[in-house]
């Protein structure tokens, strides 16, 4: 299981490099909706980080009159 989590954090981290990548080309409706699949993919990975029991990455985001705002998972961009 634990290789399943390295692996997982590292597609997402590979992923977040390709998103920055995609970013820098000019904008338009098919180059919007790569970054809104890029970012969708990202998202389900984390959906499967929790599966395999990680730990959440942002504890201080459940409480609504918290004003800490967690640095982003596994340092990605977005």
């Amino acid at each position: 299981m634990e290789e399943q989590i390295i692996e997982t954090k590292q597609l997402r981290v590979d992923l977040d490099a390709i998103i920055q990548r995609v970013k820098a080309l000019p904008a338009n409706r098919p180059i919007s909706l790569v970054r809104t699949k890029l970012d969708e993919a990202v998202m389900w990975l984390g959906q499967n980080l929790k599966e395999l029991g990680t730990p959440y990455p942002y504890p201080n985001s459940r409480d609504t009159s918290n004003t800490t705002i967690d640095p982003t998972a596994d340092g990605l961009k977005f």
